[in-house]
């Protein structure tokens, strides 16, 4: 059955006319990365603004100072999930791979922070509406979910930053073009 639904895959790419190693080179990526053809350049520069849109929104993840900037990053790296998603048959999976692989991690590694931030957030406003006596509860739970935060944020910012000072910013705009890598150089990573 399997060999069936691949075979299936292939002739529907086939007839309309999407093969791997049909179309275009996608921009600053090679010939082993052919994108194919008005699809693939129309992926490659959706996923290359999607990573634009991740790389502009870590700054702000960084420096900690609104709940906001976590979102901000794992919901651009879901989008460029998702972009990813839908574009996995257009390009190599030698590097393109790694980089959906990435994509989906960034969420991941935001998720602790993100979760603890909602908590804190509900939890003030619960507090707020609790008899004076359920206060001192509430209180003890914040703070330990503020150091869970703490911890979680560490994490967090290692990651951010190792992926910032890695490869991924170069490698997405090698593959993907300028776009991809913009707003990380203009932070000052690259």
């Amino acid at each position: 059955m399997a060999s069936d639904s691949g075979r299936d895959k292939r002739a529907g790419r086939e007839r309309h006319g999407r093969s791997r190693g049909d179309g275009i080179s996608a921009k600053g990526a090679g010939e082993d990365s052919a994108a194919s053809g008005e699809f693939g350049t129309a992926m490659r520069d959706l996923i290359a603004e999607r990573w634009g849109a991740v790389w502009k929104a870590v700054p702000v993840a960084l420096k900690g100072e609104d709940i906001e900037g976590v979102h901000d990053v794992r919901v651009a790296s879901r989008r460029l999930r998702a972009a990813m998603d839908v574009a996995v048959e257009c390009f190599p999976p030698g590097w393109y791979r790694p980089l959906h692989k990435t994509a989906k991690e960034i969420t991941g590694a935001l998720g602790e922070v993100r979760d603890r931030d909602v908590l804190l957030e509900a939890l003030a406003g619960q507090r707020e509406a609790a008899a004076p006596a359920e206060r001192p509860g509430i209180d003890r739970l914040v703070e330990r979910i503020e150091r869970e935060r703490v911890v979680a944020r560490a994490e967090m910012e290692r990651y951010l930053g190792g992926l910032l000072e890695g490869d991924v910013p170069g490698e997405a705009e090698r593959r993907f073009g300028s776009a991809a890598a913009a707003a990380a150089r203009g932070a000052g990573t690259r």
